[in-house]
């Protein structure tokens, strides 16, 4: 394998702020410092369990490979070799053979770079979250399901959708990640949903983040997050003595097919596509040494259908203000672009439901501003527009399935895995999924959620412009 292009060298992963010392190939050896802080305190705070340390060490895996994936420039869309140097408390069970193979498989799933790892023997003592002592045990029902928290409008969607099917259940919530906003909006959303379910759910944020970055160019793509919030999101349900981790997501954006030839694949999102869920539970059943399984109930929904549970509370539209899905978020009020493919798919399962989005958004302000739309504003909903065309001319084929199929060839390859890892029978896959699809374009008949962005001929979306679906 190539020499690294980027070295990553983490001292012991602290409550305070611990150094990395970031070299880059092209810098010949010189090295910059930053440092990189990992906040698990409400997983003891919260549940009233001391984090062991082999799962300390999976936090600490997940926090580097998030940091790396950040600080790690890639050009020209091109890949690139990361090696990542961190101290665990147990570096033995992560050097095992098929560990470090499956995880620098995933990684390279995941991101297209390449990735190696050397795992050293920690030094200090662990986190405060580690060595708390609890006197009484928790009064906290003890969940029955575990389920990422983005905040986002199909968290919440699905969220209540399962609690509603099952008031009996106790619902654990993981947040992570290492934006201020989004674990503010991550709390928003819980606080909305607690207060018409009390007692129902515990939200725990495990937020991390890096400082003294400014002299380091970085990466916006950040196409390890859906390892990097699994990984998180399986320590938390193995602490409460769970297999099994949940999330919320549409089948539109977990499958997150591309819109359009223009698309570059290293663009494209993989975060809880069903093949990554399938790579990601293999991985964790063997780091963990037990079976581990990451189950999305609503693989084959559309955000509509998501969102249609929704409409039975009278808040509904509260529920919907308290979460945020804009891929390409303003810093100025309001947040939410509006033209970005996420936000997009939002209206337009709003739309469909025959309800006025709430929302304020970017571009529906700027229709009553002084500042002209520019052409660009449409590329999401051109290649959205695109890709719609496309499943239609398929649907209407002789033979649908084999039309989806070869124009999107990632189609064959989940009900192949589906069948092989999960039992399903691929004839029902294939059914669910061409339904799926057949529902998404009828959706798309009566709702258009880009009224009033310009659709100039030509502007086709630019290279390099990440299209997420989530």
């Amino acid at each position: 394998m190539r020499q690294p292009d980027y070295t990553y060298h983490f001292d012991d992963l602290e409550d305070a702020y611990s150094p990395v010392r970031c070299i880059a190939s092209a810098s010949k050896g010189v090295a910059d410092t930053c440092f990189v802080r990992v906040d698990d305190s409400q997983v003891a705070a919260r549940l009233q369990r001391c984090l062991p340390g082999h799962l300390a060490d999976c936090v600490d895996l997940a926090v580097a490979v998030a940091v790396a994936d950040r600080l790690s420039l890639r050009r020209n869309d091109s890949s690139c070799h990361i090696q990542i140097i961190l101290p665990l408390r147990y570096p033995e069970r992560f050097k095992a053979f098929g560990v470090i193979q499956q995880l620098e498989s995933v990684l390279y799933w995941y991101t297209h770079d390449h990735w190696s790892f050397e795992f050293l023997p920690r030094e200090r003592i662990g986190r405060l979250a580690e060595r708390q002592l609890f006197l009484f045990s928790s009064d906290i029902e003890l969940p029955r399901e575990t389920a990422l928290w983005s905040g986002g409008l199909d968290s919440l969607a699905g969220l209540y959708s399962r609690i509603s099917c099952s008031r009996a259940k106790h619902f654990l919530l993981v947040g992570t990640g290492m934006n201020t906003q989004m674990f503010h909006t991550q709390r928003q959303a819980a606080h909305e949903i607690a207060s018409l379910f009390p007692g129902d759910t515990t939200l725990v944020q495990i937020p991390y983040g890096i400082r003294e970055t400014k002299e380091l160019q970085k990466h916006s793509l950040q196409r390890s997050r859906g390892f990097v919030f699994l990984l998180i999101g399986a320590v938390c349900a193995v602490l409460q003595g769970f297999s099994s981790l949940a999330l919320y997501e549409n089948g539109i954006g977990a499958m997150n097919l591309p819109y359009c030839d223009a698309e570059v694949g290293l663009d494209h999102s993989l975060s809880v596509h069903p093949l990554s869920l399938l790579r990601m539970e293999e991985f964790i059943s063997q780091l963990l040494g037990t079976t581990f399984t990451l189950h999305n109930p609503f693989l084959f929904q559309t955000k509509a259908e998501m969102c249609q549970a929704l409409l039975t509370s009278q808040n509904w539209e509260q529920l919907v203000l308290a979460t945020f899905t804009c891929d390409r978020p303003h810093r100025d009020h309001p947040q939410q672009c509006g033209y970005c493919s996420s936000c997009l798919l939002r209206r337009q399962a709003l739309a469909a439901l025959k309800v006025e989005d709430p929302t304020q958004y970017v571009i529906t302000t700027l229709l009553s501003s002084e500042r002209t739309i520019r052409p660009s504003d449409g590329d999401y909903l051109r290649a959205m527009h695109a890709q719609i065309e496309t499943f239609r001319t398929c649907l209407q084929a002789s033979d649908p399935w084999e039309a989806l199929s070869t124009n999107f060839t990632s189609l064959a390859a989940i009900v192949d895995e589906l069948h092989a890892a999960k039992g399903m029978v691929q004839n029902l896959v294939i059914e669910q999924l061409t339904g799926l699809y057949t529902r998404y374009v009828q959706e798309w008949e009566y709702a258009s959620p880009g009224e009033g962005i310009e659709m100039s001929e030509g502007n086709r979306p630019r290279r390099g412009v990440a299209l997420k679906g989530d």
